[in-house]
């Protein structure tokens, strides 16, 4: 079998596959969940189309409760994992978009739309790679499971309700990341720091995380003062509005974003005598250990090492809260520091400045050695089919290669490439899709076919 044809030959068919994935709505909607549908009635719709193509291509499949589902070759308590998702982050107020995010655009070798990239494409390049094992009648000597989860964009409920029933596979990868191999996933800790509030003083930012912030919106009561860097200045009766816009980036390279709440601080900073003490206290703490700084030197959440890279630190919001002001921090660190660490430097910046600090998000870090079994069949893989060597990297991003204990984050990004994913205009080469298929196949017969 000419593998690269047979792919060929499946283009129209997977490619149709995924136009009807992503014309469905798969965005975390609690309104909508009930029984089977813990994220909600999109989520539910994907899972149940997944479910049809699996089962057309000849796949056993398992559906666990909605949080999850699987989709089987072979037979077998051991077996060889590929780990996807089918939810997807929302579209909506995001400018930019040229088409609509749910109905797939193909553009000659680009398709355009919300999942196309992240991640119902790779996943369904896997799947269909899986597939062409099974059309060979290859001899296994693990099953292979395609793993598919609802909640990977917001709170990967679906893979701890999978693995409190299900054993860990003897090796995974999740086709949710970039090629050539992701062996290290930095830990994720974000933190939120709640100063009291400030009489007459609202401040609003993106309520959301995982971003640059690139909005931001402040009134100061009784100020008349000049603020040099503000988009928007608007002298009221009671005091100043001002705007300030910036550039949005995902948080784990803020050094791609122009932070607009570091605007503000500069032109505060400037103004300190006009500002109230307590607010003037949030700007200190910002501009002496967050200002102009991705990579935590000024805050000592700096740390670098020979495998992995350094540390990034993002200011992702500031804003005025029941409780009073937050200032919410995205913190991607390596190896050679540890979460503790981060968060007695975190606590001791809070009460410097007397703030309250509690963490809202985290996740544990992922390394797999260079040398391993794993890697070592994933590198053969990618150079029998790419022709070059198999360079192992680390990224700032979240697979769910995080939850296997063995298992890297692999493609179906090629180097060079701008997908954009989260972002307006996601978009997907096809002749990349289809060469990530030919990648995953290799690596299957790698992992799991017997020689």
């Amino acid at each position: 079998m000419n593998i690269q044809q047979e792919i060929s030959s499946k283009k129209e068919e997977l490619l149709a596959d995924l136009s009807a994935l992503v014309s469905i709505r798969s965005v975390l909607d609690e309104t909508s969940k009930g029984e089977n549908a813990p994220f909600g009635k999109g989520v539910r719709e994907a899972f149940d189309s997944f479910i049809q193509i699996a089962r057309r291509l000849g796949f056993h499949v398992r559906d666990l409760d909605g949080y999850a589902l699987d989709a089987q070759i072979g037979t077998g308590d051991e077996y060889i994992g590929v780990l996807g998702h089918l939810d997807v982050v929302e579209a909506k107020g995001q400018e930019g978009w040229e088409s609509d995010p749910f109905v797939m655009r193909r553009d000659g070798d680009l398709l355009y739309g919300r999942g196309v990239n992240d991640d119902k494409g790779p996943l369904l390049a896997a799947l269909y790679a899986a597939s062409l094992i099974k059309e060979q009648g290859l001899e296994l000597k693990y099953p292979i499971r395609i793993i598919a989860g609802g909640a990977e964009e917001t709170t990967w409920e679906c893979m701890e309700h999978y693995f409190r029933r299900c054993k860990q596979p003897v090796f995974g990868f999740s086709p949710d990341g970039n090629f050539p191999i992701v062996n290290g996933e930095k830990g994720i800790l974000q933190v939120r720091f709640l100063f009291p509030a400030v009489e007459g003083v609202t401040i609003q930012s993106s309520p959301r995380t995982n971003y640059v912030c690139d909005d931001l919106q402040v009134f100061l009561p009784s100020c008349s003062a000049a603020f040099a860097r503000a988009d928007q200045q608007e002298q009221k009766e009671t005091g100043i509005f001002l705007r300030y816009k910036g550039k949005t980036a995902l948080s784990r390279n803020p050094q791609r974003g122009d932070n607009a709440i570091f605007h503000f601080v500069k032109d505060a900073a400037e103004n300190g005598k006009q500002l109230p003490k307590e607010l003037f206290l949030i700007v200190e703490m910002i501009q002496k250990h967050f200002l102009d700084d991705h990579n935590g030197e000024k805050s000592q959440l700096a740390s670098k090492d020979a495998a992995m890279g350094e540390n990034s630190v993002c200011l992702m919001s500031m804003n005025s809260c029941e409780e009073g002001i937050e200032v919410c921090i995205d913190i991607r660190y390596v190896k050679s520091t540890t979460k503790q660490q981060l968060w007695e430097c975190v606590s001791s910046l809070a009460d410097r400045y007397q703030a309250k600090a509690e963490i809202i998000r985290e996740k544990r870090l992922l390394y797999v050695d260079e040398d391993s079994p794993l890697i070592l069949a994933l590198k053969t893989a990618y150079q029998k089919v790419m022709h070059e060597k198999a360079e192992v990297f680390t990224k700032g991003g979240a697979s769910y290669a995080r939850v296997l204990d063995q298992g890297v984050a692999f493609g179906a990004t090629f180097d060079g490439e701008d997908t954009h994913p989260h972002m307006a205009n996601e978009c997907q080469k096809i002749s990349s899709l289809l060469k990530a298929c030919e990648i995953y196949y290799e690596s299957l017969v790698e992992l799991a076919v017997k020689k």
